[in-house]
């Protein structure tokens, strides 16, 4: 959505129903699969389709087969979604270090994304007054003693 609104950021929503479209008809990375067809159990008719009068069976016909398909899709997307999350959790535990700090240490607090190229990126520094477990922690600005917030 926010490519096809940067030349006219004010007009999203005329893009919505067409960026909605095409995510919902793109295979994805990690169930195999379009949202579409996991959601209706087929692929949907797209304009080219009718355009060149393609004739489609009637529902009675063929429910019992898109049935077995959709059963069938929703077993292996679940399956690719599985095996999606393993391999991104893998990546996650390679790639991340856990940094440990001690009650009395100081640290600074990245700040939220402001303009500018000179902004200060960091708030600080805080000192940890209290330890939840090896991610979360209270930290107590250093100025002030009474303003504490607890950050992970």
């Amino acid at each position: 959505l926010a490519c096809c609104v940067s030349d006219q950021p004010t007009n999203w929503e005329k893009y919505l129903p067409f960026v909605t479209f095409a995510y919902n008809t793109a295979k994805q990375a990690s169930t195999q699969e379009t949202p579409f067809f996991l959601f209706f159990g087929r692929e949907p008719i797209m304009p080219n389709d009718i355009k060149i009068n393609r004739r489609y069976e009637t529902y009675e016909n063929t429910s019992m087969v898109y049935s077995q398909q959709w059963e069938k899709a929703q077993k292996l997307a679940r399956e690719h979604l599985f095996k999606s999350q393993t391999r991104q959790k893998k990546y996650y535990d390679v790639t991340t270090k856990i940094t440990k700090y001690n009650i009395g240490d100081y640290v600074s607090l990245k700040a939220p994304p402001a303009a500018g190229k000179f902004i200060n990126r960091w708030n600080g520094p805080f000192k940890i007054s209290r330890s939840f477990s090896d991610i979360n922690y209270e930290i107590q600005h250093t100025e002030n003693k009474k303003l504490k917030s607890v950050v992970h």
